[in-house]
Formats: structure tokens, sequence, C-alpha cells
């Protein structure tokens, strides 16, 4: 299905990646081809989805794109340059990832002090309680959260703490990898309407990942529906409501929440 096309350069694009797992060597596996020739463009301010089944190789795109698997072929370019020319420290300044489990992520161990400060040490920024709160106030948390264990947090809380960590170094580009899949139902859309209010707020651009095509039809502007590690189809919002689709995978998925994308 055709999209508009922009003359604005992409601030993240990719092109023809392909990744695959190597086998163990010992006849008990054999390689995995996770990606396979995907190519996509995200523009400042963008907020990008993609869907597909478990296995689809959604994650491992999100993990290449930041660096954290390296693809066999193909190019990931952010304003136009290699990532490969990024420094680890320089790249984490522009790109973020909030994960799914905000249970796992978290250091128990950590106070929530400790855990926006890491990002800040690292960089060499020195701690900052002015600048903690006022994340931590963005999310919707009163400055006292800064003492307190991720234990003495509810699931949402935990999730917004996330959020507050990946923001501590302003990045321009966040990767949200089923943000709210491990969240209470009734926490799920408070999540989503406060990544919708910060996009907006602080001038973010998105990719992110779900299972939940109502929560990508609210989030994103377009979205890529991938199967066995290939983008089958590219929608816009509007086609994705409407439930307007090419592909066959793409219909199936459709019409198992057809009513719920309709919103």
């Amino acid at each position: 299905m055709s999209t508009k096309m922009s003359t604005k350069r992409p601030l993240l694009e990719i092109r023809g990646l392909d990744l695959t797992y190597p086998g163990n060597g010992a006849g008990r596996s054999v390689p995995h081809h996770v990606l396979r020739r995907v190519s996509l463009s995200v523009e400042e301010g963008d907020s990008f989805g993609i869907v597909g089944e478990s296995g689809s190789g959604k994650s491992t795109l999100l993990r290449a794109a930041c660096g954290l698997a390296r693809p066999g072929r193909g190019k990931i370019l952010l304003n136009g340059k290699s990532i490969k020319s990024f420094s680890n420290n320089k790249l984490s300044r522009i790109i973020q990832m909030v994960f799914q489990d905000p249970y796992r992520s978290l250091n128990p161990h950590y106070t929530v002090d400790r855990v926006l400060g890491e990002p800040l040490a690292v960089h060499g920024v020195g701690k900052e309680p002015a600048r903690m709160d006022k994340a931590l106030k963005d999310v919707g948390l009163r400055p006292e959260f800064r003492f307190a264990y991720p234990h003495q947090l509810s699931g949402g809380q935990r999730q917004r703490v996330a959020i507050a960590r990946a923001l501590m170094l302003s990045p321009r580009l966040l990767f949200l990898d089923e943000p709210t899949s491990a969240l209470d139902v009734s926490v799920q859309a408070e999540i989503l309407n406060l990544l919708a209010r910060l996009r907006r707020e602080q001038e973010l651009s998105y990719i992110l990942v779900s299972h939940d095509l109502a929560a990508v039809a609210h989030m994103c502007d377009r979205v890529a529906v991938m199967k066995q590690g290939e983008i089958v189809e590219e929608l816009t919002k509007a086609a994705l409501r409407k439930g307007r689709a090419d592909h066959p995978y793409t219909r199936e998925l459709l019409a198992a929440v057809l009513p719920a994308t309709r919103v």
C-alpha cells in the first residue's frame, strides 16, 4: 500500500538489513535467519509502529538499530551517518530504549535516585537532583519517589521510572519495546497517553514495537507489519484504523482485532 513520500532527511534509516543467528556448531541447531532485507525510515517527530507475531523479528530489529545486535548485511543510518561511526556514549545520547518488563529492567537493589543518576554518571554529567525531580514530574511522579526502591512501586510506577530514566540524557529517539504488555489493562492506557504527551512536549520520535494493534493505531502515524523477518506491508494510521490492507497476513491480523483498531 502506497504512503506519502517526504523530502525531509530521515532521523533513522534502515536499508536492506539482514541478520542471521548462527547454529551452535554441534549439529543441535541450524542458523536462524531473523531479519530479511528490512528497510524503513523514521523522520524527526515520527511515531512509527512495528507489529507482527512473536518471533517475527520486531525486537531484534530494535536491538540492531541501536547497536545491540550486528546485522550481516545492510545499513543503519542516523542523521545520514552509519551508526558504526558513533561511539556507544554518543549513540545513547540520541537513542534510548524502554523495555517491556519494568520488573526486570530496573535494578531491585537501586533506589530510583540511583536509577536516574546512573546514566548521568556514565556520561560524566554529575548527579543533578533538580534534573531528576523534573524527569519524575514529567512522567507524573512526585520528587519523593526518588528515595523508593522498585519493589515499593506498582507496575505502572516502575514503567514511569523506566521512561524517566530513558529521558535523562535528552534523547531524540525512543525505542519502545512492548512498553505496556507487562502491565495491568487498567494502567496500559495511562502509559500510552503519557508517552503521547511526552512526544509532543519534548519533540521526540518513537519506534513502538507491539502486538497490540489498538495501541499502535492510537500512538503511531505509520506502521510496518513484519512476518518471518520481513516487512510485508507498511500502512498509514488511517489505513490501519479503517482496516485497509493489501497483504493477506496484514488482513489476517486486522480481522482478529478490527473492532479494537477502529478508534
